[in-house]
């Protein structure tokens, strides 16, 4: 079932909360996405670009640092998280790693090779062996600066956010 976007309650939060197509076997899970950012966060850049946002909900640090971000399920390597910046890809528990989605991997900061489609898409990471699924998620159109996000409450279900949390 893909939802259609509704905007969000005056709180930020969408009305209607549902888990879509989501499988998480690890401490680190996809927390939020933008596929439509316009003027919400600017890249290091400048640019207003598709991020993603990784949350350690486990109780101590994981390095992410050669774990795998796709858009296609077929290719499951496509981009990697850098290896040798432990101290930037290393994530506390209850903390963030921000990457942004926007096809310039070679970009100062964490820049995946690929972008995410505001008409609905999917992403996954992928374990450093490139074959072990960690999480996924999938969801249908998203509007301009509406984030996509689990509920804090219930990080089983996910939420549209009327006001993005990147980072």
């Amino acid at each position: 079932c893909t939802p259609s976007v509704r905007p969000a309650d005056g709180d930020g939060r969408d009305a209607r909360q549902e888990a879509i197509g989501v499988s998480a076997s690890s401490d680190v899970l996809i927390n939020e996405i933008m596929a439509s950012n316009s003027t919400t966060n600017k890249d290091p850049q400048g640019h207003y670009d598709d991020w993603i946002e990784l949350y350690n909900a486990g109780d101590s640090i994981v390095d992410t640092g050669g774990q795998y971000l796709t858009d296609d399920p077929d290719n499951p390597t496509k981009w990697r998280i850098p290896l040798g910046r432990r101290p930037e890809t290393a994530i506390a528990p209850g903390g963030y790693l921000l990457i942004w989605l926007d096809g310039d991997a070679e970009d100062t900061g964490f820049h995946a090779n690929f972008r995410l489609s505001s008409a609905g898409d999917r992403i996954a990471l992928f374990d450093s062996d490139g074959k072990t699924l960690l999480d996924r998620v999938e969801f249908g159109d998203q509007l301009p600066d509406v984030s996509y996000g689990r509920d804090p409450d219930q990080i089983d279900r996910w939420q549209y956010l009327g006001v993005p949390t990147p980072g």
